[in-house]
C-alpha cells in the first residue's frame, strides 16, 4: 500500500537534509551532547543512517527544535 504523505514518497533533495555538523550548529552544543540529544528516542529518527554517516530531514529536526527549544530561530538569525 502506498503511502499517501507526500513527504514520505518523495525523495529528499540535499537542501531538505542535515548533517551532523550542521546538526551540532543548531543545537549549540559539544559533539558528545550532540551525539546523545539525537540518540534519544523523543529526537527525530535520521533520514538516512550509514555507516558512518546520518543525516536527518530539516523539517523534522526545525520541528523538534520549535517544540524543545523555543528561541532558537532567533538565536540563529
Amino acid at each position: 500500500m502506498a503511502s499517501s504523505d507526500p513527504a514520505e514518497t518523495r525523495p529528499a533533495i540535499p537542501a531538505d537534509l542535515i548533517g551532523f555538523g550542521e546538526l551540532r550548529e543548531l543545537l549549540g552544543v559539544a559533539r558528545s551532547r550532540a551525539h546523545t540529544i539525537s540518540r534519544d528516542r523523543d529526537f527525530p529518527a535520521p533520514w538516512y543512517s550509514g555507516e558512518k554517516e546520518r543525516l536527518w530531514l530539516r523539517a523534522d529536526v526545525e520541528g523538534w527544535l520549535d517544540q524543545h527549544r523555543p528561541g532558537w530561530r532567533e538565536a540563529t538569525q
